[in-house]
């Protein structure tokens, strides 16, 4: 049975097929998803649906776009409330368990090369300028030069994206994880820190 179809204007119910789009592929899989079902959970017609999108793969491909930015904006909107460098670091660390959660829609809509297409300019260059950020506040924090930052970086990152996989994986307590993850990182990095003032990653005596 159809549901009785609320009047909205085109930007919000472009907005709506989206999100209805979105929570049916978390609850039934990417591969069950048809326009024809979206309409009936969205309670419009078929033609309706095909209004705003010509197919399948552009209507994936849009919602990957709107879930990309959502996410970026989350980041962006954590780093600039966080009052410290760990608070920083601590934005970053929960994005990336947000990303591997069970059913994140981004997680299973990149998994597709041919929606990931739809960001995968856009995510190159967020993941530069995101890195670059990183060096450089990881640098002037911990008085390391940019060479030492970007290494220290790289593993920082590494280590939560394999803390993140695991809790998924083994499904751990968040908030649990995520304070473990921030402890190993920002030891680390301290570590790090501590020790090159008398070696640097090149192996080469500081002056």
């Amino acid at each position: 049975m159809v549901k009785v179809r609320t009047r909205l204007s085109p930007e919000k119910r472009k907005k709506q097929l989206l999100d209805t789009a979105g929570a049916m592929i978390v609850a039934e899989g990417l591969q069950s998803f048809t326009m024809e079902a979206l309409a009936r959970e969205a309670g419009v017609t078929p033609p309706l649906v095909y209004n705003y999108f010509s197919n399948r793969p552009e209507l994936l491909q849009a919602l990957l776009s709107q879930e990309y930015r959502t996410f970026n904006k989350q980041i962006r909107d954590g780093i600039q409330q966080a009052q410290s460098f760990e608070e920083i670091v601590l934005v970053f660390i929960k994005s990336n368990f947000d990303h591997f959660a069970a059913g994140n829609i981004l997680l299973i809509l990149q998994s597709q090369p041919e929606i990931f297409v739809a960001i995968r300019d856009e995510q190159k260059s967020n993941m530069r300028q995101t890195g670059e950020y990183l060096v450089s506040i990881t640098a002037k924090s911990f008085q390391l030069t940019n060479a030492e930052a970007e290494l220290v970086s790289t593993m920082s990152s590494s280590a939560s994206i394999a803390a993140a996989q695991h809790a998924a994986r083994h499904g751990l307590n968040q908030n649990e994880t995520i304070e473990l993850a921030l402890t190993y990182v920002l030891g680390g990095m301290m570590a790090i820190s501590e020790k090159t003032p008398r070696t640097s990653v090149k192996g080469t005596s500081r002056k």
